[in-house]
């Protein structure tokens, strides 16, 4: 029997796990903890049901509407997230439902996991790198070349993405970062026998066709800047203008002779 003084939430679950308890599927099922294990839920027989994966997803769901407050909303929520996990030997509930209360449920996860992160409640706060860890995470990336498929995969992430233009502080407190003694450059002079092996080692130097590849699909949809030329009114792209236009442009020297 239903308690009337119940939310229509926890109605819904009460219907679905007390109907669950006398019947047989033949077909595929789940077992679900009536009262979550995250809750203190126990494994015993009277507490644990068989459910359909499509009962068991919107049980799941319920509990996120039935516990809104705290650590225990924050744990239904986790639930939840983690059914959509794939795994081979689960059938999933899909629908609509399911895309639209996921894209919803992940926005809210993110949000009570930064909350519940921040400060003191993060696991790093106030630690810091030891010298033996960071000679390790300096040993295991020295001398490693990145594999050309995974700086592509990198490329195609950010293809077409556009960052949110910085602020004039965030852009003021990086420009103080580096200025005067903040530069790690800072006093550092190249000698002649260093700029002489930058120089040898780019000299007649040709990209190789993988490096062109990551080039073009690093330049893949974005629109260049281009810069009308006074003299001859053509647009042209603002990293060869000064180069061939402007002052240097053919229509001067043409007009001239």
């Amino acid at each position: 029997m239903i308690n009337t003084s119940m939310n229509k939430y926890e109605k819904w679950y009460d219907l679905i796990t007390e109907r669950s308890k006398d019947r047989i599927l033949n077909s595929y099922t789940e077992e679900h903890h009536i009262i979550p294990s995250a809750l203190g839920g126990p494994d015993d027989k009277e507490n644990l049901v068989d459910l359909t994966a499509r009962e068991h997803f919107i049980c799941h769901w319920l509990l996120t509407k039935i516990y809104k407050d705290g650590e225990a909303h924050w744990k239904m929520i986790n639930a939840l997230r983690l059914m959509k996990a794939e795994n081979k030997n689960q059938t999933r509930y899909k629908s609509k439902i399911t895309s639209r209360v996921y894209a919803k449920l992940k926005e809210e996860y993110a949000r009570l996991q930064s909350e519940r992160m921040r400060g003191k409640n993060n696991p790093m706060y106030g630690k810091k790198q030891t010298e033996k860890a960071k000679n390790a995470i300096s040993k295991a990336n020295t001398g490693r070349v990145q594999p050309l498929e995974e700086k592509m995969n990198q490329v195609k992430a950010q293809t077409g993405r556009k960052r949110k233009p910085f602020t004039k502080e965030w852009l003021t407190k990086m420009s103080l970062a580096k200025t005067g003694k903040n530069n790690n450059r800072y006093g550092v002079k190249v000698t002649e026998e260093t700029r002489k092996k930058i120089g040898d080692r780019i000299r007649g130097r040709k990209q190789t066709e993988a490096e062109k590849e990551v080039r073009r699909l690093a330049n893949l949809g974005k629109k260049k800047e281009k810069k009308e030329c006074p003299h001859c009114k053509q647009l042209i792209a603002v990293n060869g203008y000064a180069r061939w236009h402007g002052n240097k442009c053919k229509s001067i020297l043409l007009s001239s002779t």
